[in-house]
């Protein structure tokens, strides 16, 4: 029995090396699973954070354009810099609708946070007889894929281009 014993204790004595080679391993592994998750989590809450910020910075603005909100209809016909405002803040939208999906085609987005933020960037393209002639215009001449996209309707699904 003794013996038995002292075989078994230098079979383990052989073997703790790799044994704790192996646990050493699977902590390694764990922890860095652990670390990417943490920086992914950071990386997602960091971009959700500025496209809501620089959303929130446009949807008054957006929301008076899909309205056709008389002040803005007043506004646009009688004072130049109003309309330049609009502009910019319509193509302002375009290039964060283009980030947004750049973004979730990459992986750093998921799809809940897309679908979501996909239907309000196609409820506000689908409201606004504006916002859509100036997509057809930014289409123009493959002009929308200055947008990292490689077909006009990948964000605005129901856009056609006309030829």
């Amino acid at each position: 029995m003794k013996e038995c014993l002292e075989n078994v204790f230098s079979v383990l004595g052989q073997l703790s090396p790799i044994i704790l080679s192996g646990v050493a391993i699977w902590l390694t592994f764990r922890y860095q699973k652990h670390s990417k998750k943490l920086a992914n989590d950071k990386m997602l809450k960091e971009l959700f954070t500025e496209f809501n910020t620089r959303y929130d910075k446009l949807n008054d603005t957006l929301n008076e354009i899909s309205d056709g909100h008389p002040n803005w209809l007043n506004n646009i016909k009688s004072d130049e810099k109003y309309k330049q405002n609009s502009y910019n803040v319509i193509i302002d939208f375009f290039n964060l609708c283009a980030e947004e999906y750049f973004w979730f085609k990459e992986g750093r987005i998921n799809a809940k946070i897309w679908k979501s933020w996909s239907k309000g960037m196609n409820d506000i393209f689908n409201d606004s007889q504006l916002i859509q002639t100036i997509w057809s215009k930014e289409c123009e001449n493959e002009g929308y894929k200055s947008y990292y996209i490689e077909k006009p309707n990948e964000f605005f699904v129901s856009f056609k281009l006309e030829k």
